[in-house]
């Protein structure tokens, strides 16, 4: 495989590769390496999303707080940073949920998820070029937004739902 770009935070890969069973095919996929994102849950059962302007889809949109591990950064301490920078809210208890690919037909990103507890405001430090506002929005409300596709982010429609299905009473 050769890299066909290099940038800040992904790489590009093209070229041959062999399957398992031996067959040559041509692939090209993202290096991204990984991410986590945060379920930040507050004591009245409600949930912190982030609207957020997407560039590449020229929209704002609701999202699960997320971001970037960074080189030889432990994924909790990325989600307590990033719950940190993109909500301004600092978690007293860090979950682990699950872990999940994004989308594995063309990128390795691989992502942590965990929920966040007993929340404390702290102040917002968002990345320059972050556009971020943040909801609360009550739990009884998150599968309709879901299903009027409200919220239309897959890692935010998988955390939810996780949590929804196996945490939530």
């Amino acid at each position: 495989m050769k890299i066909g770009f290099s940038g800040k935070k992904i790489r590009v890969f093209y070229g041959e590769y062999t399957l398992p069973n031996g067959r040559n095919v041509y692939r090209e996929y993202i290096d991204f390496g990984e991410s986590v994102a945060i379920l930040p849950l507050s004591n009245s059962n409600k949930i912190l999303l982030i609207k957020q302007f997407r560039m590449p889809i020229g929209k704002w949109i609701y999202e699960v707080p997320a971001g970037t591990v960074e080189e030889g950064e432990e994924p909790i301490e990325c989600a307590k940073r990033e719950l940190i920078e993109e909500t301004g809210y600092k978690a007293g208890k860090m979950i682990h949920l699950f872990n999940i690919y994004l989308s594995p037909g063309y990128s390795n990103e691989y992502m942590y998820v965990y929920l966040a507890r007993e929340l404390s405001y702290v102040g917002a430090r968002p990345e320059e070029g972050e556009l971020i506002n943040i909801e609360w929005v009550n739990i009884d409300k998150i599968k309709d937004m879901i299903k009027n596709n409200v919220i239309e982010d897959s890692k935010s429609i998988a955390s939810l739902l996780y949590y929804i299905s196996f945490i939530h009473k």
